[in-house]
């Protein structure tokens, strides 16, 4: 099955990079990832994270952002990203919405503006769902389509994730389907059977309830340039976690 590279989200090995951040690069390339998504850990430089995925053969794929930055602080967005050699960023609204009291059509219209400037600032700007954005409808659509929907898709691409889709209620297939083209990341997580399993909802891949036949067999025609391993908890450490859902997708000719 297909030639789309796999990388890891490292919020997944947050504790590990907090307690030696040089030893869990290195053991994530080992395991066999070709890159990341993430900024740099802790106080780390720009310049010292490079090279340190540079000596681990890790290629850094994107980094976040939050929308207010885009619209106020687009200048050290820019900077900071030409400094780690990226250009795609993402983003989400479930600070403001669901924190921050503002309604979705404000977020999305604000969103929308920040997307418009850092696109014309050379950035690529994608939005990471969760389950809330299926948990309200504007305008007769779920959130999420809502806002890709109001937003062009010249000013913002999706990320997809696997996971938040499924507990959203909604099938990771059809949305996979549904914004093909303009969906270069693809996080891949998995879902435990619930509720068994309410203090960690989070499986290795392959080792939960999503159908990945179905969902690998969807990516290769959607213009996915990368797949994004991610897992937000676990029962185990979390490199023996990633190593055990790299083997999977290893099994499946995916990495």
């Amino acid at each position: 099955m297909g030639s789309i590279p796999v990388a890891l989200q490292l919020f997944t090995v947050r504790q590990d990079l907090a307690e030696d951040p040089v030893g869990t690069i290195h053991e994530v390339a080992k395991i066999g990832y070709r890159g990341v998504e993430g900024g740099p850990p802790g106080d780390m430089s720009n310049k010292d994270y490079l090279d340190l995925l540079g000596e681990a053969g890790l290629k850094l794929i994107g980094g976040g952002c939050k929308p207010a930055d885009l619209r106020e602080d687009l200048n050290r967005i820019v900077e900071s990203s030409e400094e780690l050699g990226i250009n795609t960023l993402m983003t989400g609204i479930g600070g403001e919405v669901r924190n921050g009291g503002v309604d979705w059509k404000t977020s999305v219209a604000n969103l929308g503006e920040g997307c418009a400037k850092a696109t014309e600032a050379g950035l690529r700007i994608l939005y990471h769902n969760h389950a809330f954005e299926f948990e309200t409808e504007v305008d007769g659509m779920y959130g999420l389509d809502y806002l890709l929907t109001t937003i062009p898709a010249s000013s913002i691409g999706a990320e997809i994730d696997t996971y938040w889709v499924d507990a959203g209620g909604e099938d990771p297939v059809a949305y996979i389907e549904k914004y093909a083209g303009r969906l270069p990341f693809l996080h891949i997580k998995d879902r435990t059977p619930e509720p068994e399993h309410e203090n960690c909802p989070f499986a290795e891949i392959g080792h939960g309830t999503l159908d990945w036949d179905a969902i690998f067999d969807a990516a290769q025609t959607a213009g996915i340039e990368w797949y994004v391993v991610e897992q937000d908890r676990w029962q185990r450490p979390p490199l023996e976690c990633i190593r055990m859902s790299f083997e999977f997708l290893q099994s499946k000719g995916i990495a």
